[in-house]
């Protein structure tokens, strides 16, 4: 065994452990194909611990020196740095911690297919690599800031990030609490007011007409939405056995946390669709969505903006025009708060309006007026 420095560095052979005098436990082994330096060190806990710190050549003496004598320094103060790095090279990937939410917790969500949408297209290629700790505030906020032109879907990019993290944190234990998307500031959402209007629903029936031999199970799905302010994800579990005269009754629905069953009222228009539907052991329309052809119709009859939720709020428009109050609007929608109904007020005012112009115009026109 020699001592180590540079003159024995180089004609050192293998099996040879040259043993530097300057900085105690610094040490050069010698194999075959590779000279490495290493470091011996013992914790406060008395663990003996013998971290590589380079392949001689890729480093100097000098620089192999420099990073024992740092690595002892941590050492000093009770640390243990091989320790340290073992455990960041055994930390999680964001892209692991997405795997183990998503079988845990995120697969069994209401919003299960919104949310694989957002890990796939923004959070999986942009950080899904990085290491936990590794993610700090400023990747989600420039991610967030990124998305300034949709500012919906940017919020929703936030909250999936953070509820990761905190599932990180609880029940998981992978991290110690720490959450980069906290103190993220979200954008002002805008509730969307857009409705079918008369001449795009005459065109729409136009649309689905044309298409009704080719796609009978997409057309009756659309159908269905429109006439019944149902959900898409109701129509698209609805079983022919919950088929109840003229209503489908479902115990597993969005709002089921209640304990009630959710009620869609099918009018007679319904039924005629359902009725035209083949009696299969599955679902009603025997489909999942009926996206595909939505994106195609509405194009079709000059409304490319309308998204199928908007036939939702069209249905809740047209129960105000008839008549209807807030609070039957909201038990045929199967909202659980009149907060969510709400949203339709200024319809209820719009009508009212319109209605005490016609009457006053009535009684206008008798007076003279």
């Amino acid at each position: 065994m020699s001592d180590l420095n540079e003159r024995s560095a180089k004609a050192a052979q293998p099996g040879d452990v040259l043993r530097d005098t300057s900085v105690r436990g610094l040490h050069l082994r010698c194999f075959c194909e590779r000279k490495s330096f290493y470091l011996y060190y013992r914790t406060k806990a008395g663990q003996e611990r013998k971290p590589k710190l380079g392949d001689y050549g890729s480093i100097t003496l000098t620089q192999a020196r420099k990073i024992a004598q740092e690595l002892l320094a941590r050492v000093a103060v009770g640390g243990d740095p091989q320790a340290e790095r073992e455990a960041a090279r055994a930390e999680r990937t964001l892209a692991e911690l997405w795997g183990e939410y998503w079988k845990r917790h995120g697969s069994k969500k209401k919003s299960a297919d919104a949310d694989q949408g957002i890990w796939d297209r923004y959070l999986r290629d942009k950080l899904g690599s990085r290491k936990l700790s590794a993610i700090a505030y400023t990747d989600i906020a420039d991610l967030h800031e990124g998305m300034a032109d949709k500012p919906i879907m940017a919020n929703r990019v936030l909250a999936l990030a953070s509820k990761m993290f905190s599932f990180a944190h609880k029940p998981l234990e992978w991290t110690d609490g720490r959450n980069p998307a906290k103190g993220v500031q979200r954008y002002r959402e805008t509730k969307r007011k857009r409705y079918m209007r008369a001449e795009e629903a005459a065109r729409i029936a136009a649309a689905l007409a044309a298409e009704s031999t080719e796609n009978p199970a997409s057309v009756a799905f659309i159908y269905l939405l429109i006439l019944t302010g149902a959900r898409k994800g109701e129509i698209a579990s609805a079983k022919w056995s919950q088929l109840d005269g003229a209503k489908l009754v479902l115990q597993e629905h969005k709002t089921d946390a209640t304990g009630h069953d959710r009620v869609i009222h099918l009018p007679p228009q319904a039924m005629a669709v359902i009725d035209r539907l083949p009696r299969t052991s599955g679902t009603i329309t025997g489909i999942q969505s009926p996206q595909a052809l939505w994106e195609k119709v509405r194009v079709t009859a000059g409304c490319p903006d309308l998204r199928l939720h908007d036939l939702r709020h069209s249905f809740a428009s047209a129960a105000i025009a008839a008549g209807m109050t807030l609070a039957q609007i909201g038990e045929l929608l199967g909202h659980t708060s009149t907060q969510t109904t709400a949203r339709y007020a200024h319809l209820v005012e719009e009508a009212a309006a319109k209605a005490a112009a016609e009457t006053a115009n009535r009684i206008g026109s008798t007076m003279g007026l």
